[in-house]
């Protein structure tokens, strides 16, 4: 049996119970090594997870095996590439607090006709999204970035929307700060690995002041 255990946002304090007793349940750990860092104290053996490991050898190895991942591992997460290399029967998935689920606490906001949208390392039709939806949350990547997205909504004729940016959420250094579609769009910022949610608002004109949270 194959755990896949998600592990939170990324501090330490958002792993759950459940997970953590998974993971000092595993021989064998599998994972980003700034994840594996965080277990460095378990006597089990770590295996990096990164290009060329083979990991359908290291899923079939003897004892107990867990795979962690920040976020929910069902959430365009780490399970999809797990079911590649093992069945569905061989897999026990325990999930993790997910950025989407942090990022939304941290806003205050329910998730009622909200839309999720990854643009990590793929495609996907933002606009349709944003216009079907009155809150949509959306995972970056350095090319699919938050000004990026402000304008495809400015090329679209799309102003009457807030837009949320979070950085390095759970951290010390998390950061939380909130645009008009216009000031984004024209930023020349950079932005770390972020979490953005894009809300309809009431004035389509307003330039929103940066803030953190």
């Amino acid at each position: 049996m194959v755990s896949v255990v998600g592990i939170g946002p990324g501090a330490p304090e958002y792993i759950t119970p459940a997970a953590l007793k998974r993971i000092k349940e595993a021989e064998v750990l599998v994972g980003a090594k700034r994840h594996l860092n965080l277990f460095k104290d378990l006597a089990c053996k770590k295996i990096p997870l990164e290009a060329g490991l083979d990991l359908g050898k290291v899923l079939k190895s003897p004892g107990r095996v867990a795979v962690i991942a920040t976020g929910d591992p069902g959430i365009y997460g780490i399970l999809d590439l797990v079911l590649k290399h093992v069945s569905e029967e061989e897999v026990d998935v325990i999930p993790g607090i997910s950025s989407v689920q942090y990022m939304m606490a941290r806003l205050r906001l329910p998730a009622k006709d909200t839309a999720v949208v990854s643009l990590h390392g793929r495609g996907g039709d933002i606009v349709s999204a944003v216009r079907n939806h009155s809150t949509v949350v959306v995972l970056t990547d350095p090319v699919n970035n938050p000004v990026k997205i402000a304008r495809l909504l400015l090329e679209n004729g799309i102003l009457d929307r807030e837009i949320y940016v979070g950085q390095n959420l759970s951290y010390e250094n998390e950061a939380i700060e909130k645009y008009g579609v216009k000031e984004l769009a024209g930023s020349t910022g950079e932005f770390d690995i972020n979490v953005v949610v894009i809300r309809i608002c009431g004035n389509t004109e307003s330039e929103y002041p940066m803030i953190s949270f």
